[in-house]
């Protein structure tokens, strides 16, 4: 007799049908591509990669037009996340031409751009090369000596294929918020029944409060975007109406949530608005190691850190502490 329960059918099921990825599956986490460009404020890479080209986040490398890096790749989605590197090293020097001359400050120009940088004293001349000290991006620090030969000319960046990657905006809100008293140990302890009540965000001290940690937290709404890079995270705050005037500060927290005891800032980069008057809003944009640090998940929530009094609306203000993001996807 054939036992028709679902556990046994299931069982079957299972057996049947093949489990996991394919043998004929791509299943490299790591493929190689060649750099087209770099942005290093930004600290991504252009690469061509599998027959498109896409602008990735970066370890810091001397990343060369044409060098050939190594690219890590998601094990789920397949998707490219990261440049690890260059397979052989950029060289940590450069021939550059030099352009202007004031004591010992040149300006030097390499690949096609131009840069302030100290040098070596030494006997220069303008329109003549220098060697050129690069730094772990490849960007000039100093000139190290004046050179004969004649600097190459400056790699054109290529047209983007257009294809693998989109631009994309998103307006995210904290799923939760709130503020904790660090004197009393506790959330929930100042100012609940005034203006946003509990969901208020608090910073400072004043009037008998103690040190107020305000938090908002995103959860995963950030790292869900899929994102490739974080090009811009502008956070809009609104004051309460509570007469006074304040500047927020930010400052990055692994918590998404509310956690059970005191908002712990940090690891992560700080930044600040300007001030902010009574029921009005302000702006702050978020560094770049803040902002890949919520690209990639290790980021969730915001604490507000800031030392002058004052409070901030937050999951029952519309409006406030939202990040509206703009970053780029694979298409």
């Amino acid at each position: 007799m054939i036992d028709v329960s679902p556990l046994n059918i299931a069982g079957m099921l299972e057996r049947a049908v093949p489990q996991g990825p394919a043998q004929s599956d791509d299943l490299a986490v790591a493929s190689t591509g060649t750099v087209l460009d770099r942005d290093v404020e930004g600290r991504r890479v252009r690469v061509a990669l599998r027959g498109g080209d896409v602008w990735l986040p970066a370890a810091a490398g001397r990343y060369l037009p044409g060098a050939v890096v190594r690219v890590m790749f998601d094990p789920t989605s397949a998707r490219p996340v990261l440049v690890l590197g260059t397979v052989d090293p950029g060289p940590p020097s450069a021939l550059g031409t030099v352009r202007t001359i004031n004591g010992t400050q040149l300006v030097v120009e390499v690949d096609g751009k131009r840069y302030p940088i100290p040098s070596v004293a030494s006997t220069y001349t303008v329109g003549e090369t220098a060697w050129i000290l690069l730094d772990e991006w490849g960007m000039p620090v100093i000139a190290l000596g004046p050179s004969k030969i004649v600097a190459p000319p400056p790699v054109e960046t290529p047209p983007s294929a257009g294809s693998t990657t989109v631009t994309a905006t998103a307006s995210i809100g904290p799923q939760s918020s709130g503020t904790y008293r660090v004197p009393a140990g506790r959330w929930d302890q100042w100012n609940t029944s005034k203006y946003g009540g509990a969901s208020d965000i608090y910073q400072g001290s004043a009037y008998g409060s103690g040190q107020l940690r305000g938090f908002a937290g995103y959860g995963d709404q950030i790292a869900n975007l899929g994102a490739i890079s974080i090009d811009e995270a502008v956070l809009t705050a609104r004051k309460t109406a509570d007469g006074n005037s304040a500047v927020l500060t930010v400052q990055g927290t692994a918590a998404g949530g509310r956690p059970g005891g005191e908002p712990i800032a940090g690891p992560f980069e700080s930044a600040s608005s300007g001030s902010i008057g009574s029921g009005g809003t302000g702006q702050i944009a978020l560094p770049a190691g803040l902002r890949e640090a919520f690209r990639a998940g290790a980021a969730r929530g915001l604490v507000a850190v800031g030392s002058q009094y004052g409070g901030f609306g937050g999951t029952a203000t519309p409006g406030s502490f939202v990040l509206n993001i703009r970053y780029t996807r694979p298409a």
